[in-house]
Order: structure tokens, then sequence, then C-alpha cells
């Protein structure tokens, strides 16, 4: 079900654009991919960082990190069409997925802003002792 950074995949259809992701992603960690709402999730260390939609990549952002993506003028992801509600994650262009040099400080900066939701998430969870 998950594509690993070998390229490998379960069941599922082959998505060459998600291969090509887990493939260059690899230096952050152990890369895998999702089958999620008609596209893909894209995990390091079991950690969702990024979604593919119609093989188009976003970057997971959150308020602390916001401002980098938005500096660089970058659309935000309409599920749902312009219309709906957006999501806190954000379109790369195709042509920064040439290069480790272009895309690899964003992707960590994404990863970074799911850690943060991760342990948010946690935080929330947890009741209190009595």
């Amino acid at each position: 079900m998950a594509l690993g950074v070998s390229g490998q995949q379960a069941a599922h259809k082959r998505n060459e654009f998600v291969v090509m992701l887990t493939d260059l992603f690899a230096p952050m960690g152990h890369i895998t991919a999702r089958r999620m709402f008609g596209g893909w999730g894209i995990y390091c260390d079991g950690t969702v960082f990024g979604l593919v939609a119609q093989d188009v990549l976003f970057l997971k952002a959150d308020d602390a990190c916001r401002d980098v993506f938005e500096a660089r003028d970058l659309d935000m992801f309409y599920p749902y069409g312009p219309d709906g509600i957006c999501i806190s994650y954000y379109e790369i262009p195709g042509d920064w997925l040439e290069g480790e040099d272009d895309i690899l400080p964003y992707s960590r900066i994404a990863l970074e802003a799911g850690l943060r939701a991760s342990r948010n998430k946690k935080t929330k969870k947890k009741k209190p002792t009595r």
C-alpha cells in the first residue's frame, strides 16, 4: 500500500510522479507514500509533510512557517476548487523538482510543520490524570 524509497509498490497502480518524489526526498529519511482521498500523502519517517493531487506536489505549512511559502508567492491547496476551503499546503512549482537543492529546504520546512502538528495532536489527546 505504500511506496518506499526504492520505488517498489504493493497492490496500487504505479504513479511515476510519486515514485520520483520518494526518490527525491530520500535524503530526508524513510520516505513513503500512501493513497488518500484520490491522491497521495507523502511521509518522512511516518510524518506527513506533502500531498500529491493530480500529479502536483503540495507541501505542508503552519503558522510558524507559512510566511516562507507565501514569500515565494505559492498558491494554497483548495481541494474542492477555488470557492471551497483551503488547507495549509502550498503548491510547489514543477521546476523546483528538478534537483534537491531547490526542493529539499522547503521539504524540510514542511516536515517540521508536520512534526509540530503531530506533537499538537498528541498533546490534545492526553487527558489529565486524577
